[in-house]
C-alpha cells in the first residue's frame, strides 16, 4: 500500500521487493551480457574463415569502426551545432555526416535484436 504524503512515491512496495527487482534485474543484464559476446566471438571465428556469418551482420572489427566513426561525427555535429551560428550549409552537411555514422549502427542493432529474438 502506498502512503499518502509528501515526498516522491515509492517504486517498490518493500526493501525486500527493491531488492529482489535489483537481484533479477542485475541477473538479466548479465544474461544478455553473456549472449551478446558469444555472437560476437562466433561472429569472429567465422570472420577467421574469410566468410561472413549471415548477409548484414556485422563483424566485430566492423562494429568497433563503425561505433568510433558514429562518435567522431556526433562529436562533430554537436560542436558545429553549438558554435554553428549562421552556417545552415555546414550544419547541414555535419548532421548528414551523423545521420550516415549512426544508421549502420542501428541498422546492426536491428539484426542482432533479430538474432537475439530468434
Amino acid at each position: 500500500m502506498q502512503e499518502i504524503g509528501p515526498g516522491r512515491r515509492k517504486e517498490f512496495c518493500s526493501e525486500t521487493c527493491r531488492r529482489g527487482a535489483d537481484r533479477d534485474y542485475k541477473r538479466a543484464k548479465a544474461h544478455v551480457e553473456f549472449f551478446e559476446e558469444q555472437l560476437r566471438r562466433t561472429q569472429h571465428e567465422v570472420a577467421t574463415y574469410g566468410r561472413r556469418a549471415d548477409e548484414g551482420v556485422l563483424t566485430a572489427d566492423e562494429v568497433v569502426r563503425l561505433q568510433s566513426e558514429a562518435r567522431v561525427a556526433l562529436v562533430r555535429a554537436s560542436t558545429v551545432a553549438e558554435l554553428g551560428g549562421d552556417q545552415p550549409e555546414r550544419i547541414r552537411a555535419e548532421l548528414d555526416a551523423l545521420v550516415a555514422a549512426v544508421r549502420p549502427i542501428l541498422d546492426a542493432g536491428q539484426t542482432l535484436l533479430a538474432v537475439h529474438t530468434a
